[in-house]
């Protein structure tokens, strides 16, 4: 079973409440939580299917609705090695990548925290840099095709700078 909901809130409802998740769990089981939750939250949903016979592989995901209708999603997973090997076919349909962070769970979620900060910090450089070329009295579809050109070049940028210099 794939769940990926919303919020710590929505996810402990939707696990806890009559006929929730968790009244679904029997050995043998699989749960694969593709929710971005703390680790500490992850960890107690894991513990919780495990004490119900159930395995539990933790998978946020990297990407949004586009990669996602386009199968584009990247999953960081970690649990049960077991069900993430299982899991290979569902998760090569859904994504161009599923890497395995470890069977500690909460190793996909801090996987997730590291590259979300990496993406962070160059949207803060790519609008920085845009407004800063803006104030010096620039072309922005200049800068960007020189940015597009080098080794600044990414997905990220091809998106974000356009829509950027358009505020």
């Amino acid at each position: 079973t794939y769940l990926m909901l919303s919020t710590p809130e929505v996810c402990e409802q939707v696990y806890t409440q009559e006929g929730g998740v968790l009244d679904g769990v029997i050995a043998g089981k699989q749960l694969v939580d593709c929710a971005t939750l703390r680790p500490e939250d992850m960890a107690s949903l894991a513990a919780r299917v495990r004490e119900r016979g159930g395995t539990f592989l933790e998978a946020p995901v990297s990407g949004s609705k586009a990669p996602a209708a386009q199968g584009q999603l990247i999953f960081m997973t970690a649990g049960d090695e077991d069900t993430y090997k299982q899991s290979a076919l569902e998760l090569e349909a859904m994504g161009k990548l599923s890497v395995f962070c470890g069977r500690e769970v909460g190793l996909a979620t801090k996987m997730k925290l590291c590259v979300n900060m990496v993406m962070g910090a160059q949207l803060a450089a790519i609008s920085e840099g845009l407004a800063l070329a803006d104030d010096l009295g620039l072309d922005l579809g200049d800068v960007q095709a020189v940015l597009d050109s080098g080794a600044m070049a990414s997905p990220m940028l091809k998106l974000k700078g356009p829509l950027m210099a358009k505020r």
